[in-house]
């Protein structure tokens, strides 16, 4: 029998940022870029469990996934917005930087699922992790340099193991198209 206690706590959670979630979304916001196809295959798969008596598997975990996913997400979002006073349209303002904050987290969670990768490499991207937040949290300006250090360290890492990096969001992209709710 499937654990249905997270799907009351996905509830909970919606509920409790739902005043963010229908910002980003009412408002087109860059940030949806990261996880708009992860929060839509979790509300069809949340809603299909409250409909239907069958749900595999496969389909709780990957509600699973993607909960805990947009958790981490949703969550990194709301410390960020603490330094803007709550103010959406100010933190939206610093979206593309906060994407790549964000993007960085999802590279070493990428890099820790992959056996035997380079310690220096985690703790470099861990590096990069803090010197964003600090920069986001002083609201100081994030350079097109920094744009690029993360792409050129991410591009090492990944040729160096021989794997391809498939960003969550492409994945349930696929997994969209394959429900058939694009």
């Amino acid at each position: 029998m499937r654990d249905e206690l997270k799907y009351h706590e996905y509830a909970n959670w919606k509920m409790e940022y739902h005043e963010l979630l229908t910002y980003l979304t009412e408002n087109n916001s860059d940030l949806m870029i990261r996880f708009k196809h992860v929060l839509d295959v979790t509300d069809y798969l949340y809603d299909r469990l409250i409909d239907e008596v069958n749900f595999s598997e496969d389909e709780d975990q990957i509600f699973e996934t993607g909960f805990y996913y947009l958790f981490d997400q949703i969550d990194k979002i709301t410390q960020l917005l603490k330094p803007y006073q709550n103010d959406f349209k100010a933190l939206e303002k610093k979206a593309k930087d906060i994407n790549l904050l964000l993007s960085a987290i999802d590279f070493q969670n990428e890099l820790a699922s992959i056996e035997n990768y380079d310690e220096a490499d985690m703790a470099d991207l861990i590096d990069f992790e803090q010197d964003i937040t600090k920069k986001l949290e002083k609201k100081e300006e994030i350079t097109e340099e920094m744009f690029k250090r993360l792409d050129h360290m991410t591009f090492k890492i990944f040729q160096k193991l021989d794997v391809e990096y498939f960003p969550i969001n492409d994945i349930f992209l696929e997994i969209a198209d394959e429900l058939g709710i694009l």
